[in-house]
């Protein structure tokens, strides 16, 4: 079946939106801190791909991986590969650095910065296939798509779950972190020291805001959930280094429910996803910002 869409050159496109995406492990060398590591994702796309096809580099959240952007339950509704690549996008889904099928260096070398100098290492082998590329980063994602933009060689960037000034903090609630090491899911991994995760049930009251879920895809975030290292966890704290925005179009998305990073009143985002917490893409309110985010690159990209 072919549907007219509209694709993010601003061109009318037909897409064959009832074929599947084809997806391809990837693998890319990059050194950081002196040391050479692998960062793996998954290049999707539907049609054929050229380099006039814009990619996507998605960048997932500290404690989930790249199935924050490839959902497994429900994925018409919760995965944005599926819907980009309908919108006639290519997505590559990374593991950032100390996540997933990616190297886990030494977590206290593992903050943004060092993300962000891996995540730019990959744009520049990219850039050779691809005349557009556009970084599309989720919370702690976000803050490493910022610092790889600094570097260039990106034409877009989308920040969701982080404002666009300092994220604010927590006063009251208790840490949902604890060390990786004492968790069931990762005690006995030879990396875990130094990593943290969320702890057991405090996932749903961490990401999310009541009514804006369905209670069913918790036991998946349970399932799937990963570590955060613990430079990157500091970098969000008191004495955080200061930001600075990119210099190519960027919007900052946040939850309307997003207590994580913002306590209310305007935060400073170009988009306010009504219905939704911190985890956009795990809320009902996904296709909402799906929907957004293609509509404000074809406006911004032509």
């Amino acid at each position: 079946m072919l549907a007219a869409v509209l694709s993010p050159l601003g061109a009318t496109t037909a897409v064959a939106t009832e074929r599947p995406a084809r997806c391809a492990e990837q693998r890319f060398p990059v050194e950081v801190n002196g040391e050479r590591r692998i960062i793996a994702g998954e290049l999707c796309v539907r049609g054929r791909l050229g380099a006039r096809t814009p990619l996507q580099v998605l960048l997932h959240g500290g404690t989930y991986d790249r199935a924050y952007w490839d959902w497994p339950f429900q994925p018409r509704r919760y995965s944005y590969v599926d819907s980009a690549t309908r919108a006639g996008y290519a997505t590559l889904n990374l593991d950032r650095l100390g996540y997933g099928r990616s190297s886990r260096p030494d977590p206290e070398r593992l903050d943004f910065a060092a993300g962000g100098d891996a995540v730019h290492q990959v744009v520049r082998q990219l850039r050779p296939r691809f005349r557009t590329i556009i970084l599309n980063g989720h919370s702690m994602g976000g803050l490493v798509a910022e610092r790889a933009a600094e570097r260039g060689g990106v034409d877009a960037v989308i920040v969701s779950g982080i404002p666009r000034d300092r994220p604010g903090a927590r006063d009251k609630a208790a840490s949902p972190f604890h060390p990786a090491e004492q968790d069931p899911k990762f005690a006995g991994k030879p990396w875990a020291r130094g990593y943290l995760t969320t702890r057991p049930g405090v996932r749903a009251q961490t990401f999310h805001h009541p009514g804006t879920y369905d209670p069913a895809i918790i036991p998946f975030e349970e399932a799937l959930k990963d570590t955060v290292a613990s430079a990157e966890l500091r970098s969000v704290g008191p004495g955080a280094t200061k930001r600075s925005a990119p210099k190519v179009p960027t919007a900052y998305v946040l939850g309307e429910h997003d207590t994580l990073v913002c306590g209310g009143g305007d935060c400073g985002a170009d988009e306010i996803v009504r219905g939704s917490g911190h985890s956009i893409n795990t809320s009902l309110a996904a296709q909402s910002f799906y929907r957004w985010t293609f509509t404000w690159l074809t406006r911004k990209l032509g």
